[in-house]
């Protein structure tokens, strides 16, 4: 079996006019590929996100960014994951460290 084969590509979709503006969306396609080469792909994946629009009319063009909020919540989510387990390793280790010294001080 083969590594996966991802690709990526941003593609602009058709203008939609709206009065005198012009309104162009932009999604970004990445899929991946994997598997024999000589069979073709065991597995295919597509994932389709939209990123922006494009706004043309008199005053000039404006490019408006769709925001991946998903990312943006996971991305949040990971980082306190990585605290709580730093946080927990810290405190497990302080409680070994004083379980050693308080069973070091009352031996004699």
């Amino acid at each position: 079996m083969t590594g996966l084969n991802p690709k990526t590509h941003i593609v602009a979709g058709d203008p939609i006019t709206i009065g005198n503006r012009k309104l162009t969306p932009s999604v970004m396609i990445t899929t991946v590929e994997g598997g024999h080469a000589t069979a073709g792909a065991l597995f295919r994946g597509a994932r389709i996100r939209p990123i922006s629009v494009v706004e043309q009319g008199p005053e000039g063009n404006r490019w408006h960014i769709i925001p991946n909020k998903t990312q943006d919540t996971l991305s949040v989510m990971a980082g306190v994951a990585l605290g709580v387990a730093v946080l927990s390793s810290l405190i497990i280790l302080v409680a070994r460290l004083l379980q050693g010294l308080h069973a070091n001080g009352t031996k004699e």
